[in-house]
């Protein structure tokens, strides 16, 4: 790995891609040397002056101005062997970037960073290698040893305030399914959602997510207002769950074109910013909120959204997608773009009797270990025992019940490691399903599908997520 500023010659008879710029060399042993030559002190110096406002270091970005070469290397922001494709250069010129076109990144920036990915290592680092098994791998989250025969790919995530800053992926298939091997850091398992909580009055509400924000503001402003460098999404004013997705492009009748360059970034949509991607909150406008839809009727992109509370005790990952959405201040505003494909969702809420919640469960009480439980284990709480219960109780608030159709083609379990602080997850779902309009299709292994993640630590919808689409690819 190339180390700080210092990137050293990588020997003759590499070629470069701009005619101008010679073989990467050391800055301090060549004197006459100028600001085009492909070196990192270069880069990083553009870099910085092009991108320093948004991605400072702390801004919570996936590329931060502060990087070093092999940083950078392993972010999955740069593609040495096809360097024109690499985020690092197209961002700052597409719409969909989150700040936008750059007006200041200029032709010359784009090749000096151009010929200085071409000198990089190719690590293959935005692709990720299925391998053919003849052990399908059980879906219980605890990751046996048949993993070992794959190829980890490391993703980097940010933008949102989940404690993770990765995401190690590993992948196989066999003639049915592909099996999806997830872990990522999370300094607390969060399994208190929105319980229904008891007041010194004696009333009783169900409790927000997080305290509200201010219409307006964005992720970031909202972390410095509730506690800055020490904001703690784990706080006991935060009533949420962790969540993961993994978001892929369709291709066929519904491929998202931009999916494949910039990600996910490409259905993410703020008014406040032009519609190009951003964070902001609005409750009372919803369409001026940050919203999730794509703007292309017909395009759909493939989303599974693994819920902690919701689906984890039935090992489902909930099979969705995002469509075409206008913005309007209606009753489909909440949900922007993500709708979800046919059957059951698998949950509902605590029913609320004489202002009250109507159950707990029968075997484990008001409070199970994760907040919800199967409908078959409803035990009624009488007025009586309502009354009789402190100032402060928190009765779980979410009822569980099978995924029906294709809602349930995905399967997923994850199990925390509280010692090591890091979730493992594995994941199945069939090549090829019933459902080709609203799922990605793994029927030409031959092909890339490109994919995104992202990580919700405690988060409703404030996720960290991969700034770079990855390559899945299946090794024959």
């Amino acid at each position: 790995m190339y180390a700080n500023s210092t990137l050293r010659s990588i020997g003759a008879g590499l070629l470069l891609l701009a005619a101008a710029c010679t073989v990467d060399k050391d800055p301090h042993s060549v004197p006459n040397g100028n600001e085009n030559d492909p070196i990192f002190t270069n880069v990083s110096a553009a870099l910085v002056s092009s991108c320093v406002s948004c991605h400072s270091a702390g801004s919570g970005r996936t590329f931060i101005t502060s990087m070093d070469s092999a940083a950078l290397l392993n972010s999955g922001l740069v593609n040495p062997s096809t360097p024109a494709t690499s985020s690092l250069l197209t961002k700052p010129r597409s719409a969909s970037h989150g700040g936008g076109i750059v007006a200041s990144w200029t032709a010359r920036d784009s090749a000096l960073v151009a010929a200085w990915i071409g000198l990089l290592p190719n690590v293959n680092v935005t692709t990720l290698t299925a391998v053919k098994t003849d052990f399908a791998p059980v879906i219980d989250g605890m990751g046996e040893s048949t993993w070992l025969q794959t190829q980890p790919l490391n993703m980097s995530i940010g933008g949102g305030w989940a404690a993770a800053t990765s995401v190690t992926a590993r992948a196989m298939y066999d003639d049915g399914y592909l099996y999806l091997y997830l872990r990522w850091y999370d300094n607390q398992a969060s399994y208190r959602r929105n319980p229904w909580v008891k007041a010194a009055d004696g009333s009783w509400a169900v409790a927000a997510s997080k305290p509200a924000p201010i219409n307006g503001e964005n992720w970031g402003a909202y972390m410095a207002r509730n506690g800055g460098a020490a904001f703690n999404p784990e706080g006991s004013q935060f009533y949420y769950e962790d969540k993961l997705a993994v978001i892929w492009n369709t291709y066929g009748a519904g491929t998202v074109p931009g999916f494949e360059t910039v990600g996910c970034a490409v259905a993410c949509h703020d008014p406040t910013n032009n519609r190009n991607p951003g964070t902001t909150y609005n409750a009372v406008r919803q369409d001026s909120a940050a919203k999730k839809y794509l703007t292309v009727s017909g395009q759909i992109l493939d989303m599974w959204h693994w819920k902690l509370v919701r689906h984890n005790m039935n090992a489902i990952v909930d099979d969705q997608y995002v469509r075409y959405w206008l913005p309007v201040n209606d009753a489909t505003a909440a949900n922007g773009g993500r709708a979800s494909d046919a059957g059951d969702q698998g949950y509902g809420s605590n029913p609320s009797l004489n202002g009250r919640p109507r159950y707990k469960s029968a075997t484990q009480g008001y409070r199970p270990a994760i907040y919800s439980w199967p409908g078959t284990d409803n035990a009624e709480i009488t007025d009586a025992e309502a009354a009789g219960l402190p100032a402060g109780t928190e009765v779980a608030n979410m009822i569980t019940v099978p995924v029906t159709l294709s809602r349930a083609d995905v399967m997923g379990k994850a199990v925390y490691d509280p010692v090591l602080k890091v979730w493992t997850m594995e994941i199945r779902r069939r090549l090829v399903t019933t459902d080709a309009t609203n799922d990605v299709q793994f029927s030409d292994l031959n092909r890339a599908y490109k994919f995104g993640v992202a990580v919700f630590d405690n988060a409703q919808i404030e996720h960290s997520y991969s700034g770079v689409p990855f390559s899945l690819v299946f090794r024959r």
